[in-house]
């Protein structure tokens, strides 16, 4: 019998646009085959001769070490990187032809990120694709919480494929006895609608600060009762207009998050320049260049000047252009923290300052393609493009997140002190 089932309700919204679509998802990835159903498409192909050959081409054996029944065998990509049974429609043909059943768990359930906390399934969405990202933005914040939903959401399986599993009891480690407490308070404060992004990111920034004292990977007690204060003093009125003022107040005179954003982006481009996040940025850098007088992003020796370009475009919007930015920034972060899990990092404060430089290059790169007099749908569309090919690019990318990662702490920048910058700039 399948668990309980909740679910973000704009996933349950969620159909594939397919064709429609304006970027499929059937490429550069590396598209992992469960057993069951390599063995469907085995049995497929025994009884279809002429799919022999693409198949012979495209579905290769895992003949890796640490290969399991999840990742048995995998979609080579064809020269320009799309998956070999994609047809000229931007459609499955695996799909059309055979059906769902056929597909791996991956390609049938994708973008969908089914979780498991004690027995309670969770569905949220990969802003990986465009749609989710449309839809996820579009959702009132106040309705990105878990409700229980139906199963028939879900692509019919007997077997549910389950992105990450959470079974606590009183012998389980306190850091995840102790998860979905914080990670509820981290969902709380992303919807703290009383106060402005900036004072949210500071709160977030400033609790899971407080809290990695007592609360961190490998911790062997915890004292409930200060664990609960901590969540108690955020949420005080007086504490959030003091966190408002201070805000308000900051001025940032330093080109840290610049510097920071350049560095991260410019090392994306030498490892993928084919991206078209990769591509995005290279438009960007080399319009702050011409800006700044030079021809091009290469001539430029100091990131901080990139600072100074971006101020003067940000200061060029609206507020009601500041809100609607600010507004998707804020419905990513909850995104990330229901289909994220900050027990895979070393304590919750890590997790967030690594959270704020994503979300920093975000709002960099939003800032840097929009431009004045655009409409609130033409915002969006901009948006909507630049969160979906970063977390293609960067969100999905472990082993590039892992050198970001290892570069900050190497530079001692996973501290509280520089989470500031990081939130304004």
């Amino acid at each position: 019998m399948m668990s309980e089932l909740l679910s973000l309700p704009y996933m349950q919204q969620f159909k594939c646009i397919a064709d429609k679509c304006e970027d499929t998802c059937c490429q550069h990835w590396q598209v992992r085959i469960d057993k069951a159903h390599y063995q469907h498409m085995l049995d497929w192909v025994a009884e279809n001769p002429s799919e022999k050959t693409i198949f012979s081409k495209a579905v290769l054996l895992n003949k890796s070490n640490v290969a399991s029944d999840k990742s048995y065998a995998y979609i080579q990509m064809d020269e320009n990187g799309y998956c070999p049974y994609l047809n000229t429609q931007q459609q499955c043909s695996l799909h059309i032809k055979k059906g769902i059943e056929i597909l791996s768990d991956i390609c049938a359930f994708y973008p969908r990120i089914i979780t498991e906390k004690n027995s309670l399934l969770e569905l949220s969405g990969a802003l990986s694709c465009p749609e989710v990202v449309r839809l996820c933005l579009s959702a009132d914040i106040n309705s990105h919480v878990m409700l229980s939903s139906d199963n028939a959401i879900l692509p019919q399986r007997e077997d549910i494929p389950v992105h990450r599993t959470l079974i606590t009891d009183d012998n389980s480690p306190v850091y995840e006895i102790y998860f979905e407490k914080v990670q509820q308070t981290f969902i709380d404060i992303a919807r703290m609608v009383d106060c402005d992004y900036f004072t949210r990111l500071y709160i977030l920034a400033s609790y899971s600060h407080s809290i990695s004292t007592i609360y961190f990977d490998n911790c062997v007690s915890l004292d409930s009762d200060a664990l609960e204060n901590y969540r108690v003093h955020i949420f005080d009125p007086d504490y959030k207009q003091s966190v408002s003022h201070f805000m308000s107040q900051y001025e940032n005179d330093q080109p840290l998050a610049c510097i920071v954003i350049y560095s991260v982006l410019l090392l994306k481009q030498q490892q993928a320049p084919e991206e078209k996040l990769s591509k995005i940025v290279d438009e960007v850098f080399n319009d702050y260049a011409q800006q700044l007088g030079f021809s091009s992003s290469k001539d430029i020796k100091n990131a901080a000047d990139y600072a100074n370009v971006f101020q003067k475009r940000y200061q060029m919007f609206s507020n009601s252009v500041h809100q609607q930015v600010e507004d998707y920034l804020a419905k990513y972060l909850l995104n990330c923290f229901y289909r994220e899990w900050h027990i895979t990092m070393p304590s919750a404060f890590i997790y967030i300052q690594m959270l704020l430089v994503r979300v920093a290059i975000i709002r960099f790169i939003i800032y840097s393609r929009i431009l004045p007099g655009m409409t609130t749908e033409q915002i969006k569309d901009i948006a909507v493009e630049v969160i979906y090919q970063f977390a293609r690019a960067v969100d999905h990318n472990l082993p590039f997140l892992q050198i970001v990662y290892e570069a900050l702490n190497e530079q001692q920048m996973l501290h509280f002190d520089y989470s500031t910058p990081l939130i304004k700039f």
